[in-house]
């Protein structure tokens, strides 16, 4: 603290530290400090001029510094691959149909304070997306993109069949067979993570996530090397927050 700050200056830089006065929220915090325990409990929605009032007036909720940090805390949240353990967001809800307007869920969005604007419950939003995808027109035969740049369409299958006087098939019947699974990596610019992913997101995984039953996998795989050496606070920085992040496998190698 510098002395020749102003009290006001001293008391402000006093509350953002010790978080009476926040002034950077995750989405995962606002969910689990806020809207689980408290402000959503009975509802699947809830607007953002309604959520801005509640955070500002009841002491009990975090104390959020000013409205743009928690509209940035809702773009993040929205467009995290893994959205589904924030929340969704809307443009509106049409009561006649019991559904979303403008609904979005793993992408990058401009978020505006006002009662049309929601955050919804991601499973709310799932079963929404789901009835869409069966509702929707079944589409045509998937193209899958092979190594040499070129395209298949989908396997045939054939099968032998009971041959009447009549059939010229000779007991053979092509079958058409949908692929089940999809594969793919791709190597990111680790200065460019946030806009590659998101381009990712929604590019390709949302095509596939909005399919019926569809489960998606996602494993992120990190290989850094440090010709100088990795320092022991970096080490020590990685190492805790890897498990706190639940990875899976990590750790630090000499070559």
């Amino acid at each position: 603290m510098h002395s020749s700050d102003s009290p006001i200056v001293q008391a402000s830089r006093k509350a953002v530290h010790e978080e009476h006065l926040i002034a950077n929220y995750a989405a995962s915090r606002l969910r689990l400090e806020a809207l689980d325990p408290y402000l959503w409990r009975d509802v699947n929605h809830l607007d953002l001029n309604k959520l801005w009032e509640y955070l500002a007036y009841y002491l009990y909720l975090p104390r959020i510094k000013n409205q743009q940090v928690l509209l940035e805390a809702i773009a993040q949240g929205v467009a995290a691959l893994v959205w589904n353990e924030n929340f969704a967001y809307a443009t509106g809800w049409d009561e006649s149909k019991g559904r979303y307007l403008g609904l979005k869920t793993a992408e990058h969005i401009t978020v505006t304070l006002s009662s049309q604007s929601l955050i919804v419950k991601p499973e709310v939003a799932q079963r929404q997306l789901e009835a869409d995808a069966a509702m929707a027109k079944p589409p045509t035969p998937p193209l899958v993109k092979e190594g040499t740049g070129s395209y298949k369409t989908e396997k045939e299958k054939t099968i032998d069949t009971v041959v009447t006087p009549n059939d010229s098939s000779n007991g053979k019947v092509t079958v058409i067979v949908s692929p089940k699974r999809f594969y793919g990596s791709v190597k990111l610019d680790a200065l460019r993570l946030r806009r590659d992913v998101g381009q990712i997101a929604d590019e390709v995984i949302q095509h596939l996530s909005s399919l019926v039953d569809a489960e998606v996998e996602i494993t992120l795989e990190l290989q850094v090397t440090v010709p100088e050496g990795v320092p022991d606070n970096v080490i020590r920085t990685v190492s805790e927050n890897c498990q706190v992040l639940n990875f899976s496998n990590q750790g630090f190698e000499q070559e």
